[in-house]
């Protein structure tokens, strides 16, 4: 009984809740004034029941590792998160098997409450995915135009000297298509600068149905706009060119009939700069 005693004088010291428990029958031997304090003096009860509101032995008890096949303990201490839904507290959890003073194996658990650390690490989590998605916005903003939802000039231009940069690599064709609505000044003019605005995002709309995914589709500035076209030829692009065509001719405007556009494309040559492949599609618009 000295021994118990003295085993319990030093538990009590500890400002984290111990509770001891009997491994034959799962009847609380003891627990500290740390845990009294907070979950009542269940000294008898079945732990399950008194702590956890469970009739059966906890899942999370592993006495299959604290414990050696004839039932003495062994070295392991384990250590473990668990969320009680007794009293909704997330705590740390150490457990030991020993043997106790008056002989009985019996499991010892350390409960250190971590809620406020699980909630501070909550907190954070959702910070960082706060800031994840707003780095993805920010991202999205700086690569895409505003109104038409399309890669912004800065981004398509990127993504054509990444092409052009694949394209001396591999050697695959690859082609640019630039075109502009024909006489959008007027399309401003007669019906205001709001219905022009949705003329651009209707025409964007179309063309993303119309062409490859593995096209990148760009608003080049005002009403052009630029489809550049990795791993295809002057011929290819001929025919995405007339899709388009033919597509945003069912754009209807409200007092007259469909859109139509005029088209410019080319095909890279090997070694070409960026600049030099830009000109030369551009003059293929103007002469069109």
């Amino acid at each position: 009984m000295m021994e118990n005693a003295l085993f319990e004088s030093h538990f009590d010291l500890i400002p984290f809740g111990i509770y001891v428990v009997d491994v034959q029958n799962f009847v609380l031997v003891y627990s500290n004034l740390a845990f009294r304090d907070h979950f009542g003096d269940h000294r008898g009860a079945l732990c399950h029941q008194a702590l956890f509101e469970r009739d059966t032995p906890c899942p999370w008890c592993r006495l299959d590792t604290l414990l050696t096949p004839d039932g003495r303990p062994t070295d392991h201490t384990i250590v473990f998160e668990h969320f009680n839904e007794v009293d909704d507290r997330w705590y740390q959890m150490q457990v030991r098997a020993m043997t106790w003073p008056d002989g009985r194996t019996v499991k010892y658990s350390i409960a250190v409450d971590i809620s406020e650390l699980k909630e501070t690490q909550n907190r954070l989590a959702e910070a960082h995915a706060t800031l994840a998605l707003r780095n993805i916005d920010l991202r999205r903003l700086s690569t895409t135009d505003a109104l038409t939802e399309l890669s912004n000039r800065q981004h398509i231009e990127s993504l054509i000297r990444q092409a052009l940069e694949a394209r001396a690599a591999s050697g695959a064709p690859l082609s640019l298509i630039l075109f502009d609505i024909d006489h959008f000044k007027a399309i401003n003019d007669r019906l205001g600068h709001l219905a022009g605005d949705a003329v651009l995002r209707a025409l964007a709309e179309r063309v993303r149905q119309t062409v490859p995914s593995d096209c990148a589709i760009g608003r080049w500035g005002g009403e052009e706009f630029l489809i550049l076209c990795p791993g295809t030829d002057r011929q290819g692009a001929a025919r995405l060119a007339e899709a388009v065509r033919l597509a945003v001719r069912d754009v209807a405007l409200p007092d007259s009939g469909g859109l139509s556009c005029s088209f410019g494309l080319t095909e890279a040559g090997q070694g070409e700069s960026l600049d030099d492949l830009l000109a030369r599609v551009d003059s293929a618009l103007y002469a069109a």
